[in-house]
């Protein structure tokens, strides 16, 4: 029963993207009060290692699957760019969703994504790239002010930041990381618009165009 339990915070060593030691601390789970066994969730320890990992980085835990995608290698495509807010906002999707089919989504940290128009918006993504520009790391061009699509690029400190993070993750996450921009960067927002509509349709509201910025 769970009268038998309580709620406390533990430590546990865990190992990183390359294999080294690291211990997390705070690491929610369940204490049977007889025999003071403590059991902890999986999907508690992988939150708890985003929570650490953005600390250690200075940003916050849901700007990490964006930094991933930053650094994700898109084919013959350049790394350390993202252009266009409308895929943008559809690869931070379909990153949570793959992960979720491997049983990693609710370890995964990321942003609320509410339905809109024109499919599943992350709700804080303009403030993310701003918290990001204004840390120096990344350069932010485009936009409705200037009638052109909004494009991010990676500074040098920003490219340091993203390969530390590739680094710190465990392989799941770099390798959807990894197929999601392979697979989104290269369409163009309507081929992406339909993909989304057709595949999560508890994502759509009433649309009329897709969105170029």
């Amino acid at each position: 029963m769970l009268s038998e339990y309580e709620g406390v915070t533990t430590s546990i060593s865990v190992a990183d993207g390359k294999g080294n030691m690291r211990t997390l601390s705070n690491v929610a789970a369940l204490k049977d009060k007889k025999t003071g066994r403590v059991w902890v969730e999986p999907e508690e320890v992988e939150r708890a290692t985003f929570r650490d990992l953005a600390a250690e980085l200075g940003i916050k835990p849901r700007q990490v699957p964006l930094i991933l995608l930053f650094h994700a290698q898109p084919g013959v495509f350049q790394r350390g760019f993202l252009v266009n807010k409308y895929k943008l906002n559809k690869m931070l999707f379909y990153q949570w969703k793959m992960l979720e089919k491997m049983g990693l989504g609710e370890g995964f940290i990321h942003d609320e994504f509410i339905p809109e128009k024109n499919g599943p918006v992350p709700k804080s993504l303009f403030e993310d790239l701003d918290d990001l520009r204004d840390k120096g790391l990344i350069k932010l061009s485009g936009g409705k002010k200037e009638r052109k699509p909004v494009e991010a690029v990676l500074t040098l400190e920003g490219e340091h930041l993203a390969t530390k993070t590739w680094c710190s993750v465990a392989e799941p996450y770099r390798e959807i990381s990894t197929d999601v921009k392979n697979m989104i960067f290269p369409l163009d927002p309507k081929t992406v618009k339909e993909k989304v509509h057709a595949e999560y349709p508890e994502f759509r509201k009433v649309y009329v165009e897709e969105d170029h910025e």
